[in-house]
């Protein structure tokens, strides 16, 4: 749903407090679903500066997504300031440039969803965890015994232990 601009409109250059909710839609991070259950809060001011309209605001929101060792559901809590300038899309000269970026509006209501969705998904964390010490999905035991499941433990655990050998047999030599 936009929000009402309609007050900064009247009174350019006049601060307008604002407190705004915002569903975002699921989203496939690095091949990983990504889900905000509950609408986004944007809190803060905005004011009509000349062409632009200026966002002072902070966001608000949950993203949950799956533990990347055991799957389980994590929540991260996604909480940042921002700043951000709307230009009045009839203000934009010349053609625009498809590179670049423009936030715009039109009349008095401004879509802040594509604004706050990539606000939210910049401060994601590359991967998701349950805790620390989140041990991890466990192995079947069909699948080894536990002697090579011991040795491929120790050489994930090292992720050079290939080069060590190599030095190893060459010193040997």
């Amino acid at each position: 749903m936009p929000l009402d601009i309609s007050a900064a409109l009247r009174l350019p250059g006049t601060e307008v407090p604002f407190e705004h909710r915002v569903d975002l839609p699921e989203q496939d991070v690095l091949g990983e679903t990504v889900t905000f259950p509950e609408p986004a809060l944007v809190k803060g001011t905005f004011q009509l500066s000349g062409d632009a309209l200026i966002f002072k605001a902070r966001l608000e929101a949950r993203a949950r997504g799956a533990c990347a060792r055991c799957l389980e559901p994590v929540d991260h809590r996604v909480s940042l300031p921002f700043e951000e300038a709307y230009t009045r899309e009839d203000q934009v000269p010349g053609e625009p440039d498809p590179w670049e970026e423009r936030l715009t509006f039109t009349g008095n209501r401004v879509d802040l969803t594509p604004l706050v969705l990539s606000l939210a998904v910049l401060d994601l964390p590359l991967r998701f965890l349950c805790g620390k010490g989140c041990a991890g999905v466990p192995e079947s035991p069909a699948c080894r015994t536990e002697e090579t499941n011991n040795e491929e433990t120790s050489a994930d655990a090292r992720p050079f232990a290939a080069l060590q050998q190599l030095l190893t047999k060459h010193q040997e030599e």
